[in-house]
């Protein structure tokens, strides 16, 4: 879906988030008051072309990207219009009160092989240790970092072209045939580090290396008619990964992914995740990171069909901090794995090893359901806590169940049930996807 922004300044937004600390107890309660504000953004426009960059698909155009950002910087902002063609290029930076906008037909696009960004080919390394002295992991394709007023739109794709670093990645050494695989670290696709004052609308995400889109500490961030893809058995191919993030909206995203698809990490504070769509993945998360605290979130209006999880909040002793007043409502969890998973016992597969710091316990307190429709699950889902930090304050209202196992629930006080209405047997679950991790 496409919408029409002006160029020339973006107005606050009215978010319904909560104005204050406290439970959230209907949708009303995070409609009082709070405001995201949009990126403000100078009416001068700068067009890629002018810059020499050439969109055939082969020639190099970092340097095009980085001297019409400089440009813009130098002009004190603006907005650069990337037009049709597929412009390859490496890593480059954002500059503040940039808009970076995508005409139709337009694609950004990573190198394809490792050679094209300088990289000597990791099968030429006989050990890890070689590998991690010799092998420079580049920068994101897009970044940046300590800005204001920035914003990426419009309906062009950004590429990550992925697959070759998917087969360097830690689920490929777990699967290989032999022991002794190398692993490389990958770069994500685009990083925003500090920021106030976010938008991100209407783009195309794909094929990432590794996560998609990561917003760190941002202050208002909008991420608006975004659609993300990568294969489903792709590695660590995140979607949306914002934290800590103050002041977000989430709405109308398409995600067909192979890991988390939308996942609010280490901390945050007034959010709204409304009306996505996720096929595959592990669904809408918090964690597993979540020392900073989570709390005043609100997923409403969302569909699900096929992904690992539902909606998950995943922590781990030596990384977690509290979670509470998050709701719920009118969600559809069609075919998934498990659809509620609160589970404070997480392990990273990539960490299976992980201590972190002993200080950080997780906790979860203040989680509401209301509306949910489970059918063809594998598993309603669990509720998991630690004997030192039970899960308390979970209510599940009008939630309907249709799944092969039913909700287990350990070190936390049962769930309050108000209209739940249950359908548990054998043969109830979807057919699953043939790869999963």
């Amino acid at each position: 879906m496409t919408r029409s922004f002006s160029r020339f300044c973006w107005l606050l937004l009215p978010v319904v988030v909560a104005p204050s600390f406290g439970a959230i107890r209907t949708s009303a309660d995070l409609a009082q008051g709070f405001t995201v504000a949009r990126p403000v953004i100078p009416a001068r426009t700068f067009n890629l072309a002018d810059y020499g960059a050439v969109g055939d698909g082969h020639t190099m155009n970092t340097e095009a990207f980085r001297r019409a950002i400089a440009a813009i910087a130098q002009a004190g902002g603006g907005r650069l219009v990337v037009p049709r063609g597929t412009y390859v290029t490496g890593p480059f930076r954002l500059c503040s009160r940039l808009e970076l906008h995508l005409d139709d037909g337009a694609v950004i696009q990573a190198p394809a092989t490792f050679a094209e960004l300088g990289l000597p080919d990791p099968a030429a390394f006989s050990s890890q240790a070689e590998l991690e002295a010799r092998f420079r992991v580049p920068e994101p394709l897009i970044s940046g970092q300590d800005l204001h007023d920035v914003a990426l739109t419009g309906p062009g794709v950004i590429d990550g072209s992925g697959a070759h670093w998917w087969a360097w990645s830690e689920r490929a050494a777990r699967n290989a045939p032999r022991p002794g695989r190398l692993v490389i670290g990958r770069p994500h696709l685009v990083v925003i580090k500090g920021c106030e004052r976010l938008l991100v609308a209407d783009l195309t995400l794909r094929n990432s290396s590794k996560f998609h889109l990561v917003p760190t500490n941002v202050t208002d961030l909008t991420i608006d008619g975004v659609k993300v893809r990568a294969p489903f058995d792709a590695p660590n191919t995140d979607a949306i990964d914002p934290g800590p993030v103050t002041n977000a909206i989430i709405r109308h995203c398409d995600i067909d992914t192979g890991d988390d698809d939308i996942v609010i990490k280490t901390a945050g504070t007034n959010i709204l995740i409304e009306d996505c769509v996720i096929a595959h993945g592990h669904g809408i998360s918090i964690g597993s990171g979540t020392a900073g605290g989570v709390s005043r979130m609100l997923v409403r209006r969302c569909r699900m069909d096929g992904t690992d999880n539902g909606l998950r909040i995943k922590s781990m002793r030596g990384a977690g901090g509290p979670v509470r007043d998050i709701r719920y409502e009118d969600i559809s969890l069609t075919g998934v794995g498990q659809a509620i998973l609160l589970d404070l016992n997480y392990v990273d597969n990539n960490r299976p090893d992980f201590r972190g710091d002993p200080r950080k316990i997780p906790s979860i307190e203040g989680v509401v359901f209301e509306r949910i429709a489970i059918t063809g699950a594998a598993h309603a889902g669990r509720i998991v806590g630690l004997p030192d930090s039970p899960i308390t304050g979970v209510t599940l209202r009008e939630v309907a169940i249709h799944a092969e196992h039913d909700l287990r629930v350990e070190h936390a006080a049962p769930p309050v049930e108000v209209d739940v209405t249950r359908d548990i047997r054998p043969g109830n679950a979807a057919p699953r996807p043939s790869y999963r991790e």
